[in-house]
């Protein structure tokens, strides 16, 4: 560390000049300290096997958290060193130079120690599964079957690899823009062990794993931006005016994040508030959530006190060392975490497998009743952690922008707000709705949260101009990259311009049909609720493209005439109804195995109920159909009557100052010729 960073004079204190790889140390030991403290006091302490039961040994039983909390703490380092350079800290041209660079590629040792401790937990993870002592677990067969064919162990590889990646490319990283990418490859390495573990053997999976999710990602940049921004801050305070202000956005967004997640993670895993207190799970939720009110604390007293007078040297320093002191609470917060997983929670869902039926086993909870009305409406509604974590986010997002707006004083169309917060329920209600509970379990309902999702939602939400608010709303830096540029870059980069031509977005969206229900990814993707999830995923965003291609507000690549979008609409409502058609005249069940294996008591004619999709599909194709028909018409008005304005302030100037073409002057004087009568040549 000490030659990967280099102090420039009359920058720091001389007793900050080692301040780095001490604190880096520090809270490295505060971390493991805090974790075998809890650890110990906590269920979570190791028990040697009686009976002669097999025992991996207190070196499996000590080391495997210990690993963990390396790993995580590498984790987060890396995800805040290459948030410094992606965003945080000033770059003239978007170029990373000097200690900016030099801080971005230290991100590349951080990341090496993240995968190197992930592999000895790889290890130690199977010596913990098979109750075997390390030495007798390192078989290369034996450590590629749990590679490869346990979930945890996937996680885990998955992990490893990712980090690894990202250590490579942090070496060659030269610019805020590959930073912010390898930056993004950081927060998806965190997402594998995430799947597994307590959160993910839960009864409600998929809240329960999703709000983990959301959890890990915002306090790894919460956690991650303030160490970096402390480790600058006692080598180089310079740039701390900038990057402080530029971090306390951010820091209160994740914040909300950490706080919500955590709530639904904690409720998820507790029967009742009583176990917050009676159960060692509780109280160190209690523990963790009183350190995360600190951090949140300090957060208060920075935005309050410090961010107004950063610009004197002695406010930074000040500042560097309340954060020095965060820093530390934050290592105490993944110890205590670390812990936490280790510990047994009240609610355990550790069934046998012979006991449980074919749908918990396939979809993860228990056949709905036969539908009815109030059950496809909210009788047997489940809420799906990932798409109301999406709605969240896509209502926070849009509010946001829209009092950036209003404090600025720019007028933002009331219709356009509409569309948006219209598709924003429609996405809730067909993802968390009892037609998205049926939707797992029958072909009908899942052909209405498809059209939904594909072919209502999109248009309303290509009709809210989300890039627009987002372009008028976030700040402009000029002489550098960052968030607004990066999207500008973005939406007029060749990729965009390629695919979102009518024509390629037609086919992407009209391909995704054929080539995913009369293909064998249809049943494999039923068979997993992340399967379900992706094809929702892709539902949104195809739609989105092809209807953006057509009637989308946002700027973007230059678009074809109204007419030859009207012509390419009209081309692929046939597509989509035989698409119909053909599952409507099908002899042959679609993922048949997997629907027969559900057992229902309802719908048991499988070819029946793929009819009646077919149906649905047909009928509730016409609706968004005709919805961007009148979109398409009066934009075409609109643009036309622009266009004429256009003209007509044209003519006037001409006609005012007699420059440019007269083109009204000149027809009325050809006009007037024809009106004169010809001379006789005679």
């Amino acid at each position: 560390m000490r030659n990967a960073v280099r102090v420039p004079p009359g920058s720091g204190d001389s007793a900050l000049r080692v301040g780095p790889s001490r604190l880096l140390a520090l809270a490295t030991i505060g971390a493991l300290l805090v974790m075998v403290v809890f650890f110990w006091i906590g269920d979570g302490r190791p028990v040697a096997s009686s009976g002669g039961l097999p025992d991996p040994g207190s070196g499996t039983a000590w080391g495997l958290p210990l690993s963990r909390v390396v790993a995580d703490l590498a984790g987060i380092l890396t995800v805040g060193l290459l948030l410094l350079g992606a965003v945080l800290v000033p770059a003239p041209d978007g170029e990373l130079r000097g200690a900016r660079l030099r801080w971005t590629r230290v991100a590349r040792w951080s990341a090496l120690a993240w995968s190197l401790s992930v592999m000895a937990e790889v290890v130690l993870t199977l010596s913990d599964v098979l109750a075997q002592p390390v030495p007798s677990v390192l078989d290369g067969a034996l450590l590629w079957s749990f590679l490869s064919d346990i979930d945890l162990g996937r996680s885990l590889l998955m992990q490893a690899i990712l980090a690894l990646v990202v250590a490579m490319c942090a070496y060659a990283v030269r610019s805020t823009t590959g930073a912010g990418l390898v930056g993004l490859l950081a927060l998806s390495a965190l997402i594998p062990p995430t799947l597994s573990g307590h959160s993910g053997a839960s009864a409600d999976h998929s809240v329960a794993v999703s709000s983990l999710m959301v959890h890990v990602l915002s306090l790894s940049l919460w956690c991650g931006g303030i160490t970096a921004l402390v480790l600058l801050g006692m080598v180089d305070r310079r740039a701390l005016p900038v990057a402080v202000p530029r971090f306390s956005a951010l820091a209160l967004w994740c914040a909300v994040a950490v706080a919500i997640s955590g709530v639904v993670n904690a409720s998820v895993r507790l029967a009742s508030p009583a176990e917050l207190v009676t159960t060692w799970y509780g109280r160190l939720v209690l523990i963790k959530v009183a350190l995360i009110v600190v951090l949140s604390g300090f957060g208060l007293w920075h935005r309050r006190r410090v961010l107004p007078s950063l610009v004197s040297d002695a406010s930074r320093r000040l500042f560097v060392r309340v954060a020095a002191v965060e820093v530390m609470v934050m290592a105490a917060t993944v110890g205590v975490a670390v812990a936490l997983s280790r510990t047994p929670p009240p609610v355990v869902a550790d069934v046998p497998l012979d006991s449980l039926s074919p749908s918990r086993v396939l979809v993860g909870f228990e056949l709905p009743a036969a539908p009815d009305v109030a059950g496809m409406l909210w009788g047997e509604a489940r809420l799906d952690g990932f798409w109301m974590a999406v709605c969240l986010l896509l209502t926070a997002l849009y509010l946001s922008g829209l009092r950036v707006m209003r404090r600025s004083g720019d007028r933002w169309p009331g219709s356009r707000t509409a569309c948006w917060f219209l598709a924003v329920g429609l996405l809730f209600v067909a993802t968390n709705s009892g037609a998205a509970t049926y939707a797992h379990v029958l072909f009908s309902a899942h052909m209405v949260q498809h059209m939904a999702l594909s072919m209502i939602v999109p248009v309303f939400l290509v009709l809210g101009a989300p890039i627009t608010l987002a372009l008028r709303t976030l700040p402009r830096r000029r002489g550098e990259r960052g968030p607004r540029e990066w999207l500008t870059e973005f939406i007029h980069s060749r990729f965009v311009r390629v695919i979102s031509h009518p024509i390629v977005a037609a086919v992407i969206f009209v391909t995704g049909f054929y080539g995913l229900y009369f293909t064998g990814l249809f049943p494999w993707l039923m068979a997993g609720h992340w399967g379900h999830v992706a094809m929702g995923v892709h539902f949104v965003l195809a739609g989105s493209l092809f209807f953006w291609s057509l009637i989308g507000i946002d700027p973007g690549p230059q678009r074809p005439p109204y007419f030859v979008r009207m012509v390419i609409l009209l081309m692929v409502i046939p597509i989509h109804s035989f698409f119909s058609l053909a599952l409507m005249m099908s002899s042959q069940a679609l993922a048949g195995n997997f629907y027969a294996a559900l057992q229902r008591p309802y719908g048991v004619d499988l070819v029946a109920d793929q009819h009646l999709g077919g149906a649905i599909g047909w009928a509730l194709g016409e609706v968004p159909v005709v919805i961007v028909m009148i979109a398409m018409f009066v934009q075409w008005v609109r643009a036309d009557a622009r266009e004429a304005k256009r003209l007509d302030r044209k003519q006037d100037r001409a006609t005012a100052t007699g420059q440019g073409v007269d083109e009204l002057g000149d027809y009325n004087a050809y006009l007037a010729s024809l009106a004169k009568p010809r001379r006789s040549t005679k």
